[in-house]
């Protein structure tokens, strides 16, 4: 019996020691079956989401409709929130607000609280009862014009309006308007000719960051000067640096925010009319499409005469082709190859501009490097110059002084070596003078091209990564039914070919990518005009920028012709 015992309950611990094995294994097994069921249930609902026309949220990480109009109010709820918590009252205030001086309000007859676009008008109707023109009979109607706009200049800039209220009127009209003056996003949008496509892409982003670059200048860090900066402990003026810089950041995503949001309600817009007429009754698909098509080809040939117009059609164009086929490739297309394959495209598109970039930027600053070398080499020349007429000064000191003290011979050989330094450029004849300034001019004009290269190169990486966030909002806007989408997606197609058809075509002959280094010059000329005459509350139609440069282009032609002559 005590054997019996022994050997049932050895059999019992091996029966035991197996069952737990298998169950080990079976846990195992139901384990894995349960991930592949939640994951088959997560992949039915994304299919669900998608198939309803919700996009996955990554921040609140859940599926969600996006709404285009709905982030554009949240945008400008944040701006305003911003402006007013730097000071800068938004104009639905009713009671006036405290201003160190109000001489500047009480020109343009607006409140304290008076918002951008309040000033702005008011401006344009008391502008045009004050103009000289208007009142040709009264001598101070061009100081009270002036006056007048000088006002609008402080006050419809936000750093200058800020700084004003604060601390009144500065001394001078120059040191006032310093930084308000320059308006880069004018400037580099005549320099690079964008004002016709600046619905599709709106402000470049090298116009945006040298705006903010001069509007940062122009407010300092805070109340403190640079000098008072410098001065503090290292470790406090790094953290004033680095909370300057998160205030960068975050406005600079506000700001890109903006331009895709704007950009998207512009492009939803263009195609409107597409959408209208194919959900008429009794409408051919294909006549409107061919209609459709001619009123885009149209407008393409309009912006080709445009500078860089062939530029910015093959760029814009390819973007808007490129990420329609994207979307729709992914929604109707046989396991989203089409997707696949315009995504293929776009990265490969992607990609060059990206080596472009690189290339161009070698160019740049290898240009850039030689510039500067030829620099050093003149200012060297000139230093030998001045370094042989002050030998010269010297021993006429010495010759002359050999009676005096040795403090005075040394004092006396300080004075002339300078004075002999000084000589020495006064002494170069005017024609030596000229050289070495056509010299140093002709380093910079070679240099010219090749710049404007690198910035194309970063306008076209710019506009191509704006266009795909626009097109994305766009197509994902769930204010309408998923049928509706594909069918802007079918317009943005079609807006997107006829741009790079005509672009392709090189219908302008003037393009800047192909100018060289006088025809910059011309056209940087233009873009400060145009600068200036915004400054003064004026605009230059896009006409009007041409007649300029038609001008510009004679007048220099007359004066190459004139020296030609001369010589």
């Amino acid at each position: 019996m005590p054997t019996t015992s022994k050997t049932n309950r050895t059999s019992e611990s091996k029966t035991g020691g197996g069952g737990g094995w298998f169950q080990s294994i079976s846990n195992g097994i139901q384990g894995i079956s349960k991930g592949i069921e939640a994951k088959q249930e997560e992949l039915r609902i994304a299919q669900q989401a998608r198939e309803a026309g919700m996009i996955w949220d990554k921040k609140e990480r859940q599926w969600t409709f996006y709404l285009l109009d709905q982030e554009l109010e949240e945008i400008e709820k944040k701006e305003k929130q911003k402006k007013l918590a730097e000071g800068i009252d938004t104009g639905n205030g009713k009671e006036e607000r405290a201003v160190k001086d109000r001489e500047y309000y009480d020109l343009l007859g607006v409140s304290t609280n008076a918002n951008s676009s309040e000033i702005k008008k008011s401006y344009y109707k008391k502008a045009r009862i004050v103009h000289p023109d208007k009142n040709p009979g009264d001598p101070e109607a061009a100081n009270r014009f002036q006056e007048l706009g000088h006002a609008y200049n402080v006050l419809s800039n936000e750093q200058l309006r800020a700084n004003y209220d604060k601390n009144g009127k500065a001394e001078t009209t120059a040191e006032e308007e310093a930084g308000g003056q320059v308006d880069a996003m004018v400037f580099f949008n005549v320099m690079f000719g964008s004002m016709l496509v600046e619905p599709y892409i709106g402000e470049l982003w090298i116009a945006h960051t040298a705006d903010s670059m001069l509007k940062d200048k122009a407010a300092g860090s805070g109340d403190l000067t640079p000098e008072e900066l410098e001065a503090l402990p290292e470790e406090e003026r790094e953290k004033i640096i680095e909370q300057k810089l998160a205030v960068m950041q975050e406005e600079s995503a506000l700001k890109k925010a903006k331009r895709q949001v704007t950009c998207a309600k512009n492009l939803r817009e263009r195609v409107e009319p597409y959408l209208k007429a194919i959900n008429s009754e009794g409408t051919n698909k294909e006549e409107v499409e061919n209609r459709f098509r001619e009123e885009c080809h149209e407008e393409a040939m309009k912006i080709a005469q445009g500078a860089q117009g062939d530029f910015y059609l093959n760029i814009i164009g390819f973007s808007l082709e490129v990420n329609a086929e994207e979307y729709l490739g992914f929604e109707k297309s046989f396991l989203g190859l089409g997707g696949h394959l315009a995504r293929t495209r776009a990265n490969a598109s992607g990609f060059s501009s990206t080596m472009g970039l690189l290339g161009a930027g070698i160019k740049a600053a290898s240009a850039g490097v030689r510039t500067m070398h030829q620099a050093e080499s003149i200012q060297k020349d000139i230093e030998e110059r001045a370094k042989a007429a002050s030998g010269d000064g010297e021993a006429s000191a010495t010759a002359a002084g050999a009676e005096e003290s040795n403090i005075s011979s040394a004092e006396g050989e300080d004075n002339n070596n300078d004075t002999g330094k000084k000589k020495s450029m006064v002494e170069l004849s005017e024609e030596e003078q000229m050289n070495l300034a056509m010299e140093m001019q002709g380093a910079m004009d070679d240099s010219l091209p090749t710049f404007l290269e690198f910035a194309l190169a970063l306008n076209k990486r710019d506009i191509q990564t704006t266009l795909k966030g626009v097109c994305k909002k766009l197509f994902d806007d769930a204010s309408v039914p998923k049928v509706s989408r594909f069918l802007r997606a079918e317009a943005v197609q079609i807006l997107g070919s006829e741009f790079r058809n005509v672009g392709a075509m090189a219908v302008n002959p003037d393009s800047n990518s192909k100018m060289n280094a006088d025809d910059i010059k011309l056209q940087m000329n233009v873009a400060a005009m145009a600068t200036m005459a915004k400054a003064q509350g004026q605009e230059l139609s896009e006409d009007d920028q041409k007649e300029l440069m038609k001008q510009a282009k004679e007048a220099q032609l007359m004066e190459q012709q004139q020296q030609k002559q001369q010589q």
